[in-house]
C-alpha cells in the first residue's frame, strides 16, 4: 500500500467512527464499507498495528476492532505477531479516553476500554489471556466493568495459581451497591471450578456472605436493582452449591421464600439431598404453586430427592398431568429415572389434548430411536394416519398434524406414504403444506412418482403443490411448522 493511499484512510478515520457498517451517518457507513472492511479482508496487520501506534483515539478504535475481525477466525500467527496484539490489547485496556459512536441512531460517549473490553474477551486465550492477568493484577482501584468483564470470562481459563486468590481480592473491592458486577464475580468461580478445583472455600464463603448481607442491608427499591439483586442471589446459591459451601441456612431461607421459577433448583436439590429440611420445604412448595413453570423445576428437583420422597412417580406424574407440563429438561430427567414408557405415552395419546400431544412430541424428538423400538405407539399412529378424515373431530385432526410433524422432525421415511395419503384428504390449507412436506423434502423416488401420477389427474392439486414449491424455494426450503 502507498504511502499517499494510507495518508487518504488515515484522514477518513480520523473523521469518525462506527463499529457497524449501518451507520446513521452515510459517511462512516462509506469509511467502513469502502476503507475498513478491505482492510479486514486483506488482513492488513501492519497497517492496523500502524494505525494503533499512532496513539490517536479514533484510530486505536479503527486499528482494534480490525484485528478483532480478524482474529475471530481464530487463524495460527506468528510468535512475534502474537506477542504484538498482547501487547496492543494491554494498552486497549489501560486507554480511559473517551471516544463517541452511533449504537443504532443514538450516539453513545464511552472509554476506549469499555468500548473494546467484549472483544477482547471474545478472543482466543492465545491472545487475551496474558495481557488480561497482567492488567487485573496490577488493578488498585474499585472493580469496574472493564475488570469484572475480565474476571469472569477470560482470567479463569489461566493455569497459573494466583488466579483463585486475584479473583478473590477484585470480588472483595467491588463497590457495596453494585450488585450487576458482584454476580460477575460469583461467576467467575463457577467458570473457575471448571477448570480446575476451587480450594479457598472458606474465603469464599465468607465473601457471599458479605454479599448477602449487603443485600439485605440496602433497601432496594429500584427496579433495575431488584432485577440485578435476584439475579445475584440466585447466582450465589446455585455457585454456592456447585462449590459444596457452607450456605445451608441462607440456601434454605431463599428457596423458602421462592415464588418463581428458579432453574437451578435441581443443582441445590444435589448439594441438600440428605438435608430433611429442605425435602420439606420442597414438597411445600410444591402444593403452595399453581404456577407450571415453577412446578416444573420443583418436580426436576424432587426427581434429584426420589431416594427419599415416596411416591415420588405418582407425584411426578399427577403433576405433570394436572399442570400440563411440556418441558424439555423435565422429561428428560423422567427419561432418565425410567418414569416415560409405551403405556404412559399411549395413555397421553389417547387423552389428545394439545399439550399431552406436545409432550408426545418433545419425548420423541429427545428419544428419536424409541418410535421403531416402541412398536405399539407406532402401530397406534399408523392407525390414525390411515383413519379417513373426521372434520368434526379436532382432537382427532390434532393427533394427525402431531404425528405428521413427528414425521419431519425425525424424518422418517418409511412413513412417508401415509402423508401424501392424508396431503389427498385435507380441505385445510396449512394441514396440506405439513402433509405434503415431508414427501417433497425427503419422500423416496416411488412416493414421489405416485405424487406426480396424481398430480396429471388432479390440476387443483398440481397447482397448490407447484406453488407450495415455490415457496419452499424463495424461503431456501425453510418451512415453519
Amino acid at each position: 500500500m502507498s504511502s499517499t493511499t494510507k495518508q487518504k484512510i488515515i484522514n477518513n478515520f480520523r473523521k469518525g467512527y462506527t463499529p457497524i457498517e449501518l451507520s446513521p451517518k452515510a459517511d462512516l457507513t462509506s469509511i467502513y464499507k469502502n476503507l475498513f472492511k478491505p482492510l479486514v479482508i486483506r488482513k492488513d496487520f501492519n497497517f492496523l498495528f500502524e494505525l494503533f501506534d499512532s496513539n490517536e483515539i479514533l484510530l486505536r478504535a479503527w486499528s482494534f476492532l480490525g484485528l478483532h475481525h480478524i482474529l475471530e477466525e481464530n487463524s495460527v500467527y506468528q510468535e512475534e505477531r502474537i506477542e504484538k496484539i498482547q501487547e496492543i490489547i494491554l494498552e486497549v485496556l489501560k486507554d480511559e479516553r473517551e471516544i463517541s459512536y452511533y449504537g443504532g441512531t443514538v450516539e453513545l460517549r464511552t472509554s476506549l476500554r469499555e468500548h473494546h473490553v467484549r472483544r477482547i474477551c471474545e478472543l482466543d486465550t492465545k491472545f487475551n489471556l496474558k495481557p488480561a492477568l497482567e492488567y487485573c493484577l496490577s488493578f488498585e482501584k474499585v472493580t469496574d466493568s472493564v475488570v469484572s468483564d475480565l474476571i469472569e470470562n477470560v482470567i479463569p481459563k489461566s493455569l497459573d495459581q494466583i488466579v483463585e486468590s486475584l479473583i478473590l481480592r477484585i470480588a472483595i473491592n467491588t463497590s457495596i451497591r453494585d450488585f450487576h458486577l458482584k454476580d460477575q464475580m460469583v461467576k467467575s468461580f463457577e467458570n473457575l471450578s471448571k477448570e480446575r478445583e476451587v480450594k479457598n472455600l472458606d474465603d469464599i464463603t465468607l465473601l457471599f456472605k458479605t454479599y448477602l448481607t449487603q443485600i439485605k442491608e440496602n433497601r432496594i427499591t429500584d427496579q433495575d436493582f431488584i432485577k440485578n439483586v435476584k439475579t445475584l442471589q440466585e447466582s450465589i446459591f446455585r455457585v454456592g452449591a456447585i462449590l459444596g459451601l457452607a450456605l445451608e441456612e441462607e440456601t434454605l431461607e431463599f428457596v423458602n421464600s421462592l415464588k418463581y421459577p428458579y432453574s437451578s433448583l435441581d443443582l441445590i436439590a444435589k448439594r441438600y439431598k440428605t438435608n430433611s429440611k429442605f425435602i420439606s420445604t420442597i414438597l411445600i412448595k410444591l402444593k403452595e404453586s399453581n404456577n407450571p413453570n415453577f412446578i416444573a423445576e420443583v418436580l426436576k428437583a424432587i426427581l434429584v430427592l426420589k431416594e427419599k420422597i415416596d411416591n415420588w412417580k405418582g407425584i411426578i406424574i399427577d403433576n405433570v398431568k394436572k399442570f400440563h407440563i411440556v418441558d424439555s429438561f423435565l422429561i428428560e430427567n423422567m427419561q432418565e429415572s425410567n418414569l416415560i414408557n409405551p403405556e404412559l405415552i399411549l395413555n397421553l395419546f389417547n387423552e389428545g389434548k394439545q399439550w399431552s400431544l406436545e409432550f408426545i412430541r418433545e419425548f420423541f424428538n429427545e428419544n428419536p430411536n424409541l418410535l421403531e423400538d416402541w412398536q405399539k405407539v407406532k402401530q397406534e399412529f399408523v392407525k390414525i394416519l390411515e383413519r379417513p378424515l373426521e372434520e368434526k373431530n379436532e382432537m382427532f385432526l390434532d393427533k394427525k398434524e402431531m404425528i405428521i410433524k413427528l414425521i419431519i422432525d425425525l424424518q422418517e421415511k418409511e412413513l412417508v406414504t401415509y402423508c401424501l395419503k392424508n396431503f389427498k384428504m385435507f380441505n385445510d390449507n396449512k394441514l396440506k403444506k405439513l402433509a405434503v412436506f415431508p414427501v417433497l423434502k425427503f419422500g423416496e423416488d416411488k412416493i414421489l412418482q405416485e405424487m406426480k401420477e396424481e398430480m396429471k389427474k388432479d390440476i387443483d392439486m398440481a397447482k397448490f403443490v407447484l406453488n407450495f414449491i415455490d415457496d419452499l424455494n424463495r424461503n431456501d426450503w425453510k418451512f415453519f411448522y
